[in-house]
């Protein structure tokens, strides 16, 4: 049975950063990544922007629990660049995430003990740069009531910390949907049917993973 993570952590946004060692130059790039496809278009995108590097290597995990775990060494020596970024990101607890490292080199071979420290290196400093996100599992509810009940929730939906608005619509009755931690759904609908006395609507639309600010 697979595990329901409440919470994950991923690379926060798209973004690059560089560092040259022994004139040897790394381009690290980390994006979020959501399948294998999204994985495929973002490192032939890096190939076309950089065709005469010697090296596009990589590394990425899929999936709330590790499901996914792949690298590339891209010609480097077998261990020294994609498994220190996979480490990296193992370390940080880093899931649907993904890293290229490009290497311009400089002709001053580095070892294979300097080749993981700058690939872990550029790892590292990609991460930082980017930031970490954590993403925290949420259920969508909709809420229906009748006009007359909107000033007590409208106050309650502001003010009570578990409720996450997300829109308002008005039609015959109101509609608001807002984010709720799947573990308080129940008391986010005592507190609703509270409020409606009883006359409210309640509805979990979906699951979703959004980013805690």
């Amino acid at each position: 049975m697979v595990r329901i993570q409440k919470k994950y952590k991923r690379i926060d946004r798209n973004g690059l950063c560089e560092f040259s060692v022994q004139k040897s130059r790394f381009i690290s790039f980390g994006t979020p990544v959501v399948d294998e496809k999204e994985v495929r278009d973002y490192i032939e995108k890096i190939k076309r922007t950089y065709p005469d590097a010697n090296h596009n290597v990589y590394a990425y995990i899929l999936g709330k629990n590790l499901e996914i775990q792949k690298f590339t060494d891209d010609g480097e020596p077998s261990g020294t660049a994609g498994k220190p970024i996979l480490e990296l990101m193992k370390k940080e607890e880093l899931v649907n995430s993904l890293i290229v490292v490009t290497r311009y080199f400089g002709g001053i071979k580095l070892g294979a003990g300097g080749l993981i420290r700058a690939y872990s290196k550029s790892a590292k400093n990609v991460v930082e740069h980017n930031g970490i996100a954590t993403m925290r599992l949420y259920q969508l509810l909709d809420l229906e009531f009748d006009y007359h009940y909107w000033g007590k929730i409208e106050n309650e939906l502001r003010n009570r910390e578990i409720f996450k608005m997300k829109s308002i619509e008005y039609h015959q009755y109101v509609h608001c949907q807002v984010y709720v931690p799947p573990e308080r759904t129940n008391q986010a609908k005592n507190i609703f049917m509270d409020l409606t006395a009883g006359q409210g609507e309640m509805m979990i639309m979906s699951e979703e993973y959004l980013k805690e600010e």
